[in-house]
């Protein structure tokens, strides 16, 4: 989905502070909005529809007539925005817009991209303004994928989210699916089943990325012996470690950190 917006003045960042509340608008016309509070209370009204967005949150919104922001009344709002007011809206834009989750939580990526919008608002030339385009479809493009995530985290039954912690915590302990099944109230048929629906994976397989991701971390960033990583990384002998680690990055254990002290490391993780 991309966004047409007036190419004289583009997307735009900025952040603002109302210490006692206040209000933003009425705006006219298309107007698109991504409108992080960081803190306070937001309520967003595009054109009669309400939203309220919390501190942590982050709103998308698309006005076509009317859209007014109201800041909660004798309390500090802190609020950070990307705005634009589109030429033009293609059919499958806008309905992409209407259709959006209303609000999500600030996540890291959401945050780190429209903090550099801000750093860009002083600039005027061309440039600044390709930057500008550039990081505001990217921050639209960012907030859908989020909203995806949520979505599925939003369905996700409480048992799994509760199994998928319980594997990242205790990866190194000496783990088997009839515990982690006993623990949930589930029989391990159905914890396998639902597992795989929700994560992608089987609970066993999942440990394995975990653990294969922690002990490439240690090769990389450590100067441990790699009979001291097996051991922490929750394997039974340096030969599994290594036949896994191989498996999921294709070198050894010794390869991997070759190649970190030539400086040609890359980032993969298990899958």
């Amino acid at each position: 989905m991309k966004i047409v917006v007036d190419q004289e003045d583009g997307f735009s960042f900025g952040e603002a502070v109302y210490p006692v509340g206040g209000v933003y608008g009425p705006l006219t016309g298309n107007y698109v909005a991504l409108l992080l509070v960081h803190e306070g209370t937001a309520k967003a009204t595009c054109d009669g529809k309400i939203t309220i967005v919390e501190a942590g949150e982050c709103g998308l919104f698309l006005g076509e007539q009317l859209s007014v922001f109201e800041y909660e009344k004798g309390t500090r709002n802190k609020v950070g925005w990307c705005e634009a007011f589109p030429a033009n809206l293609p059919d499958s834009a806008a309905l992409s817009l209407r259709n959006a989750t209303s609000k999500i939580p600030i996540s890291a990526r959401i945050e780190t991209l429209q903090r550099l919008g801000l750093g860009l608002t002083q600039g005027s030339d061309a440039d600044t303004h390709i930057l500008c385009e550039t990081l505001g479809q990217s921050l639209l493009a960012a907030y859908f994928h989020e909203a995806q995530i949520s979505e599925r985290e939003r369905h996700t039954p409480r048992s799994i989210h509760r199994a998928r912690r319980y594997l990242e915590e205790n990866f190194a302990k000496e783990l088997t699916l009839g515990q982690l099944a006993d623990m949930l109230a589930l029989t391990p048929q159905h914890l396998v089943s639902s597992f795989r629906k929700h994560i992608g994976v089987t609970p066993v397989r999942y440990l394995w990325q975990i653990r294969a991701n922690h002990g490439r971390q240690l090769l990389l960033h450590s100067e441990l012996p790699v009979m001291e990583i097996a051991e922490r990384c929750g394997y039974k002998n340096p030969y599994h470690f290594s036949r896994q680690i191989r498996l999921h990055f294709g070198m050894s254990p010794t390869e991997l950190r070759a190649q970190a002290a030539h400086g040609i490391s890359r980032e993969p993780t298990a899958s």
